[in-house]
């Protein structure tokens, strides 16, 4: 989720692959809505990247700043659901995305918009490294491992770390070394391809270190789509239609 990783499996920028997945179902109105926090305005000045990028447009940009009463009183869920039937009131948009990277408001969105919208971002239909429903291409094994050793469902920080070991150790192997630069050097060679239960190999931008990884987008439930989507080409790598593309960015290692 945006914010999230440090690790290999990050993904820079973490708006793409929702992004393109409305867009090939031609929800391309999206209003947006900005939490108060710094991160949460990072987070939409990304998401106005990615719109440009695939062709959305942001119809509306509103800042959040409701401030509800105790939601455990008898009447807490109904203003809530007035205050957000208001905020959406009178906006012609086909998907509401939201930015909230703490958690603040976020989860009450959903069903409480004036029309029947889905929802998306940070809330919703999220972008993510890993996902509790995804059981595709043997993710099932993985999942079913993690759940026996540490008796929880892996998170995307969690398949970050599993990744970040995983890469090293078939570095060292494939390169027939223990030592840490001929290591370092492989993983960032043309000759590197990682397995991780995602339907692809993954391997290394060699400009800025950032994982190539499909992104699963997900609810709490169900596995939605995994991007990138069909129809989005690539000179060299489908999977750099996601994020910022090395003509994009200015971040390269020296």
């Amino acid at each position: 989720m945006p914010g999230q990783y440090s690790a290999p499996g990050a993904e820079p920028d973490p708006c793409s692959p929702t992004r393109s997945c409305i867009v090939v179902k031609r929800w391309t109105g999206l209003l947006l809505v900005v939490g108060a926090g710094g991160g949460d305005r990072e987070l939409a000045a990304d998401i106005g990247h990615a719109a440009a990028k695939f062709g959305a447009r942001i119809v509306d940009e509103k800042p959040w700043t409701f401030i509800p009463g105790a939601r455990r009183t008898d009447t807490g869920h109904f203003a809530i659901q007035a205050e957000v039937a208001r905020f959406t009131q009178g906006i012609d948009y086909d998907v509401l995305i939201v930015a909230d990277e703490g958690d603040v408001f976020g989860d009450d969105l959903s069903y409480r918009t004036y029309a029947p919208r889905p929802v998306a971002g940070t809330q919703g239909l999220v972008p993510s490294a890993w996902a509790r429903p995804h059981e595709q291409w043997g993710a099932t094994q993985l999942q079913n491992r993690f759940l026996r050793q540490a008796r929880r469902w892996m998170t995307d920080r969690d398949y970050a770390a599993w990744l970040a070991v995983r890469a090293i150790g078939e570095a060292a192997t494939r390169a027939k070394s223990t030592d840490p630069a001929i290591i370092a050097a492989f993983i960032r060679s043309d000759r590197f391809e990682l397995a991780a239960y995602k339907g692809v190999p993954l391997s290394f931008r060699r400009w800025d270190g950032q994982l190539r990884q499909p992104i699963l987008l997900a609810d709490p439930r169900s596995l939605v789509s995994v991007s990138p989507q069909p129809g989005f080409l690539h000179q060299f790598s489908e999977l750099d239609t996601l994020g910022v593309d090395q003509p994009e960015t200015k971040c390269h290692f020296g």
